[in-house]
């Protein structure tokens, strides 16, 4: 449950739940419109759902030929092309989605406030320099296999009125030499400006990821404003990762977002004045050994965020 600026939302990570997914990978309208229905009897609104292309290295994906170009990846589009259809006639604003081949690499964690611990990135400790599934992958290919996925997907989201909203590549890795040679070329301010220039439309924009754009900066405190105004004024902040880090480029903790070097409530000011409207929600939270589910985690998060949105007047 998140805080938008005109009530409460929620963004559907499970899409098993009301039989919306069938084992093909294609979505169910009436299990969409009974998760929105169920969700309504609370009074809550289903804004985004998440598509399924999830943030998983690719040997884990559903779909691992859209982004490693592989034979399989015309086949794979059409259901994602179906099933944002799908989401149109189910009425849903928003898909939520990933472009990722690496996961999201980590190397451990730290110990931070109340003992609880935070997930964390130093590129100095990262070991494994094998190559990946892919091979090596250049910024020109990934760049050509993203460019062939949108071009037949926006027109689609156009048709049925669904925005999409791409996640940042997490974490950013070296721009010179990528990371397990593949260059994540969503892991940069600069790419992404590059990413919504593609194709030009108003369903194309960002899951705008506030602690992987601050994994991207030298100095987040400054960088990360700049970017929520670009991006916002653009009209391409179509959700937001509502998350602080302690660093920046290469080497961070994610952290209780209170404590992180981004100061939050003039984020959330930069996204009014700039005129983004979009969903806060927290993403990744600390873990702790006495909120093994991280429940209660969650609810620190969100009970922080609802309060800048009350402080800024939303």
């Amino acid at each position: 449950l998140v805080g938008t600026w005109s009530g409460h939302s929620i963004a559907c990570e499970d899409r098993k739940t009301d039989n919306i997914e069938n084992e093909d990978g294609t979505w169910n309208v009436a299990g969409l419109k009974q998760a929105s229905a169920r969700a309504a009897s609370w009074g809550i609104k289903v804004e985004i759902v998440a598509l399924n292309l999830p943030s998983q290295y690719m040997t884990k994906q559903r779909f691992p030929g859209i982004m490693r170009g592989l034979p399989s990846r015309d086949a794979e589009i059409e259901i994602i092309k179906q099933n944002i259809r799908a989401a149109g006639e189910a009425g849903i604003d928003c898909l939520k989605y990933n472009l990722n081949l690496i996961g999201i690499p980590r190397t451990g964690q730290t110990r931070g406030r109340g003992g609880a611990m935070y997930s964390h990135f130093d590129i100095a400790k990262w070991e494994d320099h094998s190559l990946t599934e892919a091979g090596p992958v250049s910024a020109e290919r990934f760049w050509e296999n993203i460019e062939y996925f949108l071009e037949r997907v926006v027109p689609v989201a156009e048709e049925a009125k669904v925005r999409l909203a791409c996640h940042p590549h997490d974490p950013a890795v070296p721009h010179d030499v990528g990371l397990r040679g593949v260059h994540c070329v969503l892991g940069s301010v600069d790419g992404l400006k590059r990413f919504i220039e593609i194709v030009p439309s108003a369903y194309h924009g960002l899951n705008f990821c506030q602690g992987t754009v601050s994994e991207m900066c030298v100095d987040p405190k400054t960088e990360v404003i700049e970017a929520i105004k670009y991006f916002g004024s653009r009209g391409k902040v179509f959700m937001v990762h509502f998350r602080n880090i302690r660093g920046g480029y290469l080497n961070f903790d994610e952290v209780y977002p209170d404590e992180g070097d981004v100061d939050m409530l003039e984020a959330v000011r930069a996204y009014v004045s700039s005129g983004a409207h979009a969903m806060l929600c927290p993403d990744h939270v600390p873990t702790s050994t006495v909120d093994p589910g991280g429940d209660k985690q969650f609810s620190y998060c969100l009970g922080y965020t609802r309060a800048l949105l009350q402080v800024a007047g939303r």
